[in-house]
């Protein structure tokens, strides 16, 4: 059983076509495999590789004339089996964003989400 620790609503993302989401975890690029879930207080995702929890993540998100960076780390960090290729591991891992950029957060759910 787990438990859920979201403090709001949460709701299933895929990237708007023409836009895009960069992850740098400790100063290097991380693969984006798919966005899981998304709120103004963090992100899920599935990326290609192990993160440590804690890890300090940068996220950069460009669309048209939006060009927006927030700030946050690793909270929680599963390895499941691919769906395509058993011989492949995914993470799927929880982000929260930083508390000291409430605004910013705030902003880049907006601009994720406008369609």
């Amino acid at each position: 059983m787990t438990s859920e620790r979201r403090s709001s609503g949460r709701s299933a993302f895929k990237i708007p076509r023409g836009s895009e989401l960069l992850l740098d975890a400790d100063g290097s690029a991380v693969n984006i495999l798919n966005v899981q879930d998304l709120s103004p207080f963090g992100i899920g995702l599935q990326i290609d590789r192990e993160l440590g929890l804690g890890s300090a993540v940068r996220f950069q998100y460009r669309r048209e004339t939006v060009d927006i960076e927030v700030h946050g780390s690793i909270v929680w960090s599963s390895a499941i089996r691919s769906a395509t290729d058993e011989n492949v591991t995914i993470f799927r891992v929880g982000i929260y964003f930083q508390e000291a950029e409430p605004d910013l957060n705030v902003t880049f759910f907006n601009a994720m989400t406008a369609r």
